[in-house]
């Protein structure tokens, strides 16, 4: 898979960045490795993200 165009850096991703992977169709397992993170961070901020909405 080649790399998204709008890769940030770590300290940069925020639940958007994340959400429009989603939207993408991507997993975690994708997001994580695309961002560099942790699984668990990903599914972290998915959660938030579901709690908050």
């Amino acid at each position: 898979m080649s790399k998204l165009p709008y890769r940030k850096d770590n300290e940069n991703v925020d639940l958007h960045d994340i959400y429009e992977l989603i939207e993408l169709g991507l997993n975690k397992e994708e997001i994580a490795e695309e961002y560099n993170i942790s699984q668990s961070y990903v599914k972290k901020m998915i959660k938030d993200f579901y709690d908050d909405f």
